[in-house]
C-alpha cells in the first residue's frame, strides 16, 4: 500500500511539473505571436516578390539586412518562393 502511495505521489508530481510548464507568461504569449506574425509577413512578403529579397525589404519597409536576418532567424530561403 505505501508503494502505490508513493507510485501515485511521483504521478501528481509530474502532471503538476507538466502542467506548470506550459503555462507562458503574457509576454511570452505576446513574443510568440509577434514572431509568428513576423514570419507570415516575411513570407508574404518573399511570395509577392518570387523571393526578390531587395523588393520584399522595400514592401516590408525594413533594411535588406534586417530582413536577410530575420530570414536566418525564421529559416527561410528566397530560393523557396522563386517560380521556375
Amino acid at each position: 500500500m505505501a508503494y502505490a502511495l508513493v507510485r501515485g505521489l511521483r504521478a501528481f508530481r509530474h502532471v503538476r511539473r507538466r502542467r506548470q510548464e506550459t503555462r507562458f507568461s503574457l509576454k511570452e504569449l505576446a513574443d510568440r505571436t509577434a514572431a509568428e506574425a513576423e514570419r507570415q509577413a516575411i513570407r508574404l512578403a518573399l511570395h509577392a516578390t518570387r523571393g526578390n529579397k531587395s523588393e520584399a525589404a522595400r514592401l516590408l519597409r525594413v533594411d535588406y539586412k534586417t530582413l536577410h536576418l530575420k530570414m536566418k532567424r525564421y529559416a527561410l530561403d528566397a530560393a523557396d518562393f522563386r517560380v521556375p
